[in-house]
């Protein structure tokens, strides 16, 4: 018997949701699988599921040792992984974590090449809240700098540059007044983000402070840029978190020499005794194709 053979075992019998299924699953016996969870138990000295004839329920304690274990044993897959990765491919599931608009209007961009690229690595997408702190069961952590986290755990990497501006729809525009100045901008709708109501102060380059007034607020950015293609009002965002709706002109640019100042967005991992190869290869990936010497047009600073 050891760790690793008998909490492989546990943690197969939890997602396959019976001894039987998860013999199969692992090519062993049912009688195998239960002297392993036996020994398992026997070392932790707690009961971790709780047998019967006709079903199998996992403990409190069984439900923190397979959260843990899932993502220890990840990490001890991924330490197998670079070790001999002079001699085979990386491979691993990738977490990330990402606000929504980030990584469904960013992120997946990039992914797609990036898994072309790396075909034996797994991404697992996951939605964060705009300016949470990192969560270690994430592999990486992106959001705009947070100063005020100080965290002895991870590492901080730039990823890249971005900056905001007004898009609206053409059909918005077509019967309303022209908007040549910010100041005309206090004429219109506009579709705010965020729950601070429908009234909000954004700071702009050069220190210019501008009030914007809307009839729509949302925290979900895929349902602002819909309301904005439908014709509800103008939108604060950046050109990349827009890009497929500028292409196909279903929004254009709204006084394009009016941003919000440059603002940064930050990959944040944990720090390991070990390097974790698929996080760095998608971070460099990132970095590369996102910021080649340029600014990457991304969400607003809200978003992150």
């Amino acid at each position: 018997m050891d760790w690793i053979t008998c909490t492989k075992s546990f943690v197969a019998v939890v997602e396959q949701g019976s001894l039987a299924q998860a013999a199969s699953a692992l090519n062993t016996s049912s009688s195998a699988l239960s002297k392993r969870l036996s020994w398992l138990e026997k070392q932790l000295g707690v009961q971790l599921l709780k047998r019967t004839t006709r079903n199998l329920t996992v403990t409190d304690a069984g439900k923190v040792f397979y959260r843990r274990s899932v993502h220890l044993l990840d990490d001890w897959q991924q330490i197998l992984a670079e070790t001999t990765s002079t001699y085979s491919e990386v491979q691993g599931v990738l977490r990330i974590g990402a606000p929504l608009a980030t990584g469904s209007r960013v992120l997946v961009h990039y992914l797609a090449e990036f898994l072309q690229t790396y075909p034996n690595i797994q991404v697992e997408l996951h939605t964060v809240t705009p300016g949470q702190l990192p969560d270690l069961n994430l592999d990486v952590f992106i959001s705009r700098e947070l100063t005020d986290f100080n965290s002895t755990s991870y590492i901080a990497t730039k990823l890249f540059s971005f900056q905001a501006g007004f898009y609206a729809s053409p059909s918005y525009l077509e019967d309303r007044p022209v908007i040549e100045t910010p100041e005309q901008l206090a004429l219109h709708n506009c579709l705010l983000f965020g729950s601070h109501g429908h009234e909000q102060e954004h700071v702009f380059e050069n220190n210019r402070r501008l009030r914007l007034r809307g009839n729509f607020t949302t925290q979900n950015p895929e349902a602002l840029v819909a309301a904005a293609v439908a014709g509800m009002g103008l939108i604060l965002v950046g050109e990349n978190t827009v890009k497929r709706e500028l292409s196909n002109g279903l929004l254009i640019p709204v006084l394009p020499e009016l941003k919000q100042p440059l603002n940064a967005a930050y990959a944040y991992y944990p720090k390991l005794n070990y390097n974790h190869t698929k996080t760095k290869l998608f971070i460099d990936f990132i970095k590369q194709k996102a910021s080649p010497g340029q600014t990457v047009q991304s969400a607003s600073s809200h978003y992150l």
